[in-house]
């Protein structure tokens, strides 16, 4: 899909995240993406 997504997961990826795709019924695909909540955060 190009340069962008690629550097995308590289940033989720980064951030011990995870980005996936799910196939659609009809032609395409959704691009889903998930990131941990509160690792590494400096109060």
């Amino acid at each position: 899909m190009g340069l962008g997504l690629s550097i995308s997961r590289t940033i989720v990826e980064a951030h011990m995240g995870r980005l996936w795709w799910a196939p659609e019924a009809t032609p395409g695909a959704t691009f889903l993406c998930s990131l941990p909540i509160g690792i590494g955060v400096v109060p």
